[in-house]
């Protein structure tokens, strides 16, 4: 199926979603601070913003859940918190949450995930005194929930609205939280996401996951991070190993799933266009371009686009000025060159932050992930 880039634009401003104080830090911090990729200038303003974006929506949003989650709540195993119906979804679909899971030994809570499981008459969810999730139904899609902050700031807990939404469709949705620049630099990040991957595989028969519908989304830093894998897992091993600290033979290469479908909002794309010397990366990719110049390439998703990849929807701010929105334009080109499905959504008028939680944003989410996950 030949391939095109389809750009839409909206004209539908946010109103009302941020009170006036937090609109003007916001706008001081994302310009006293900024994550510029054509300088390749990192200023810790950024994450901090970004941090305050996700909350904006998630953190709002979140307390209805809560809210319910408190009248709700069930004697199940730890971990269980919720049983809610979320704000703005299907009333009669209700999401089972199992929080703070843990999928490596990382310290904190960087080696955390949750689960959301939607609740239906075709579906039952029960757990055993070892804390095992038992779901009885047919195999359903599951989508990666991958949160912003610079690559070095930032948790799970601000998708979970983003989440539940998901789940409501009727996705089962798993949001990770992963190792955090600089104490961790790349590849690590990456290789957090594929630990997370690996947990679908092994318990796909008890989640009632379909392991040929698998899709991610992440925005900013983990647009990044969905992208890359998206666009890594069908290249030679020695260029996923320029993202990778697994050894060539690591028996894990051949478990991982493959991705159907990759949502990204606000990623950078192209880290080769970094002056030599510019040191603004070297928190997160441990040095210079011409100290480390494979790190560079190897967290590049433009460098790595070939036929094959699975579809994109790319979401960008027409007025972003932390992340341009070129790199997703020069992205969707290289995707549409290489015969991929890619869809290039530009919400006008809007900045990194404000793109995150704009109506726009939201619905070509939902509505790419029901079109390539739960319609094929």
């Amino acid at each position: 199926m030949p391939s095109s880039i389809r750009r839409s634009t909206s004209f539908v401003h946010l109103q009302g979603a941020a009170p006036t104080e937090y609109s003007i830090r916001n706008l001081l911090v994302a310009r006293l601070g900024g994550f510029a990729i054509r300088g390749g200038i990192v200023v810790w303003g950024l994450v901090f913003a970004s941090t305050l974006a996700w909350s904006a929506d998630g953190g709002n949003a979140d307390r209805v859940a809560e809210a319910a989650t408190e009248a709700n709540t069930t004697d199940s195993a730890p971990g269980d918190q919720t049983n809610a119906t979320v704000e703005g979804a299907a009333p009669s679909v209700e999401v089972r949450q199992f929080l703070d899971l843990r999928y490596s030994d990382a310290d904190g809570t960087a080696g955390l995930f949750d689960l959301h499981f939607p609740i239906s008459e075709q579906h039952t969810i029960s757990s055993n005194d070892a804390g095992d999730i038992i779901v009885e139904g047919d195999p359903r899609p599951a989508v990666l929930m991958i949160h912003g902050g610079g690559w070095a700031i930032g948790d799970k807990w601000t998708l979970r609205t983003y989440c539940d939404r998901l789940a409501q469709l009727g996705f089962v949705v798993v949001n990770m939280n992963y190792r955090l620049a600089p104490q961790h630099q790349f590849p690590r990040q990456v290789d957090d996401v594929r630990q997370v991957l690996l947990q679908l595989v092994e318990h796909s028969d008890d989640w009632k996951i379909d392991l040929s519908r698998v899709g991610m989304f992440g925005y900013s830093a983990g647009g990044h991070l969905s992208a890359l894998i998206g666009v890594l897992g069908n290249e030679e091993r020695s260029t996923q190993m320029l993202a990778s600290e697994w050894p060539r033979d690591d028996p894990r290469w051949e478990l991982l799933p493959p991705i159907a479908a990759v949502c990204a909002g606000g990623p950078p794309c192209d880290f080769r266009i970094v002056p030599d010397d510019n040191a603004g990366l070297s928190y997160f990719l441990g040095g210079t371009p011409r100290e480390v110049p494979n790190n560079y390439l190897g967290a590049s998703p433009t460098a790595h686009v070939s036929p094959g990849d699975p579809p994109m929807q790319l979401i960008h701010g027409e007025k972003d000025l932390l992340v341009p929105i070129e790199n997703s334009e020069k992205f969707a080109a290289a995707l549409m060159d290489a015969g991929v499905a890619v869809s290039l959504t530009v919400v006008e008028n809007q900045g990194h932050m404000m793109t995150l939680f704009h109506p726009k944003t939201k619905q070509q989410i939902k509505d790419f992930f029901i079109k390539q996950l739960l319609q094929q």
